[in-house]
């Protein structure tokens, strides 16, 4: 009986990502059912020109819908939409008052955070880390009475206007195929491998391996690593959109990086995934977060402490720097091994 769904997800990119196997099981169980997504305004890329939405929904919480105010407006735009079902993939106050506010009678999500305001709980077990969140977000169908598949259908959209202009960007750069994207930063210092690392492995990447070397993140640490480098690299740091990044993976051999956003989405499109940890504190680590799909590697050490204190560690972050350059150098080897680079 379902004929409008609106799903919820607000925070970030590899966030969304993650969320996105979701479209089609529900397509796939409720043909009829009109299927929207609410995300920021920073995430609406990943899900554009998804086959099996019917409706993006741009929640803008910092500018045009900032507020009590702007609570109470989107709410009432959502509430004219007349929606039966909205299913909240990550805990948030204001989402749950929104969908609230909104009158959809069916709500479901996590038991935290204001949960009273939901019609459906579920208890919040991504602390144990068991499986990915991809698998986690699937548990909350189970109030629609959708079992769970493990479905690893990643998506993200690519487009000929993004094509062309990575094609361009390329040939003005001058960088040569085949070559590899490391992204150097994140955006958290738990989750951040030294520069002077990434340094290192470029050298070792264009000397032993002869690949190119493309650089995004944050435009500072790409400056750094690029004003230091002995070999040519050439950086895009924060030049890039969301659907111009999805074709610099898509034309790459390999993706190096940090615990962050981005490598889901090179994961969506199928691009070898070497990723580095830190922080071993359960939630935040690999079994959850590693890429989901397609050849990836997890480089992580755990140095003892317990508990993890994540972003508030008090040792500098010595777990990230207990991976050392020729770990992931070997990682990066046995890929590219078996690969025509």
């Amino acid at each position: 009986a379902m004929k409008r769904i609106l799903l919820i997800r607000t925070d970030r990119i590899g966030d969304v990502v993650l969320t996105t196997p979701i479209i089609k099981i529900l397509r796939h169980h409720l043909p009829q059912a009109k299927i929207s997504f609410m995300v920021s305004s920073k995430t609406q890329d990943v899900v554009s020109d998804h086959p099996y939405l019917d409706e993006i929904i741009i929640y803008d919480e910092h500018k045009k819908h900032r507020g009590l105010r702007g609570i109470l407006k989107f709410s009432q735009y959502l509430r004219n939409k007349k929606f039966d079902c909205a299913i909240i993939f990550n805990p948030r106050r204001k989402t749950h008052w929104i969908s609230a506010l909104a009158g959809i009678p069916i709500r479901i999500g996590y038991n935290r955070k204001h949960g009273f305001l939901l019609t459906h709980r579920f208890k919040d077990k991504k602390e144990e880390e068991k499986k990915s969140e991809a698998f986690y977000n699937e548990d909350l169908l189970a109030a629609l009475n959708i079992k769970s598949s493990h479905s690893t259908e990643l998506y993200f959209p690519l487009r000929p206007a993004a094509r062309q202009k990575i094609d361009a960007l390329l040939a003005s750069k001058t960088i040569q195929t085949p070559y590899v994207v490391i992204n150097v930063s994140s955006g958290c210092p738990s989750k951040t491998w030294p520069d002077n690392n990434f340094l290192n492995l470029c050298h070792l990447i264009y000397h032993r391996l002869h690949l190119h070397i493309a650089l995004i993140g944050r435009q500072a640490i790409c400056d750094r690593i690029k004003q230091q480098a002995q070999v040519p690299l050439v950086s895009f740091s924060e030049t890039l959109t969301l659907l111009e990044l999805g074709y610099l993976f898509k034309k790459a051999v390999l993706h190096i990086t940090n615990d962050t956003g981005p490598m889901h989405i090179a994961s969506a499109l199928g691009l070898p995934v070497v990723s580095i940890f830190g922080r071993t504190r359960l939630g935040l680590g690999p079994v959850r977060w590693a890429p989901l799909k397609g050849e990836n590697i997890v480089l992580q050490k755990n140095i003892g402490c317990n508990p993890c204190l994540a972003h508030h560690c008090q040792l500098d972050f010595d777990c990230l720097k207990a991976t050392k350059v020729e770990e992931v150098f070997n990682a990066i080897k046995s890929i590219t091994a078996h690969t025509d680079c």
